[in-house]
């Protein structure tokens, strides 16, 4: 009984009032609640946008690609994982045919951004990196690849 008149005390003496700043923290909590039918067409749409912004981000701090510190913070911030992918690497079944594909174009036109599906619900953005040869041609150097969560991608889609 003085159990259930304490919380009956609390209930009464808290006001429940929310201040502007955390009632639009918990209006962002909920949205990110809310269930959206996604399909797989948009989906892919809002993931490249999302890695294409998510690259020149990158390129605005690391001009040569070469995915240095700066980019690890860039990735936490956005929740995605960054790095480089090179034939030299360790590589999973879709990184290795994407390589072997970048490595067989004749021109870096011929080979441009892919996005892949990967294990579990992420998806796996890449864009070649060439390096100009001064005879005129050009060779395969590695990769860039941004995984991202399907959810990353969905919450970056604007509200309809």
């Amino acid at each position: 009984m003085k159990k259930l008149f304490g919380i009956l005390l609390l209930c009464a003496s808290c006001g429940g009032k929310l201040t502007d700043e955390q009632r639009q923290r918990l209006h962002e909590g909920m949205a990110t609640q809310d269930i959206k039918r996604v399909s797989d067409a948009d989906l892919q749409q809002a993931a490249m946008t999302y890695a294409k912004s998510v690259l020149t981000e990158i390129e605005g701090v690391d001009k040569n690609l070469k995915l240095g510190a700066e980019t690890d913070s860039l990735a936490h911030l956005r929740n995605v994982r960054i790095y480089s992918i090179s034939p030299e690497d360790t590589l999973n079944p879709i990184e290795r045919k994407l390589v072997e594909a970048y490595v067989s174009a004749a021109r870096p036109d011929q080979a441009g951004d892919n996005l892949q599906k990967t294990e579990g619900d992420s998806l796996l953005f890449t864009r070649p990196v060439f390096i100009e040869h001064a005879g005129g041609g050009s060779q395969f150097s590695h990769a860039i690849g941004i995984k991202m969560s399907k959810k990353t991608v969905v919450l970056s889609m604007p509200k309809p």
